[in-house]
């Protein structure tokens, strides 16, 4: 079960986008689709300049209780802690480093503390540093087999701790909003023995609902390569208008750093 849940969720592992590079990708360079779908989100301007991204999340695997976590993510340099109330669990990461107590996970934190981050924010992570964006042409997509967009979102060399993720967008072509996505992982230490990256999963918003200006997703259900479907997550209590605490940084007794390697 523990090996089968670090390849179902894994592909998002840390991309930094500090304050100091948050020029985003280059102009020249950003499919026209990809702008209307960031627009179909609300826009650039709202997302950007909100000081956080909170959220609570429930996730849940068949065979297995549902765990519910809350996160904050600091907009800029993305430092961000998460906890996991029925379990006591707490973690942080600053940017850099990260640090946890009575994690019990499948995965490790510095893997975990953006994964949900990256999963829902995906319309405006496209503006990234070291994104790369490039027009597939259209496919199919969904229960549906409706006709998308598609993108293709791939990382330049030296991109956060996995530059060879990649995510593959799906764009309604009517109302320009991303339905979801494929996708694949390379963080090292989720990773079995000769497996160069996870199996290519996929990500389908179920349910969007719109939180101060900006359009994300509430509900989104995971399918395998057989695209069966592995788990799903509901998403409530967003919100972008959080400060970010500080103190929550600070290492605490009994905590332990990670040390994965991704």
């Amino acid at each position: 079960m523990v090996a089968a849940l670090a390849l179902m969720v894994a592909g998002c592992a840390k991309k930094e986008a500090s304050d100091r590079s948050r020029s985003g990708a280059r102009e020249d360079s950003v499919p026209t689709i990809v702008h209307e779908m960031i627009a179909a989100h609300g826009g650039m301007d709202a997302w950007k300049s909100a000081p956080t991204v909170s959220f609570e999340d429930e996730f849940v695997v068949a065979g297995a209780p549902p765990s519910v976590s809350r996160v904050v993510v600091e907009q800029g340099p993305r430092r961000a802690h998460i906890q996991y109330p029925a379990k006591g669990t707490v973690a942080a990461c600053d940017g850099d480093s990260c640090w946890s107590r009575n994690w019990n996970e499948p995965l490790p934190p510095r893997f975990v503390m953006l994964l949900n981050y990256y999963f829902l924010n995906l319309p405006w992570l496209t503006m990234d540093p070291g994104v790369k964006l490039a027009e597939q042409g259209t496919g199919t997509f969904g229960s549906d087999s409706a006709r998308t967009n598609t993108v293709m979102m791939t990382f330049q060399p030296g991109t956060g701790d996995t530059p060879n993720d990649y995510y593959r967008l799906h764009i309604d072509p009517v109302t320009k909003r991303l339905r979801g996505y494929q996708y694949i992982a390379t963080y090292r230490a989720i990773m079995p023995p000769g497996a160069a990256s996870s199996p290519e999963n996929t990500l389908v918003y179920d349910s969007l609902a719109t939180v101060s200006g900006l359009l994300v997703p509430v509900k989104y259900t995971i399918y395998g390569p057989d695209q069966k479907s592995i788990a799903t997550c509901t998403i409530r209590n967003w919100s972008f208008a959080r400060s970010f605490e500080e103190s929550r940084l600070t290492m605490i007794p009994g905590a332990v750093m990670d040390r994965s390697t991704p």
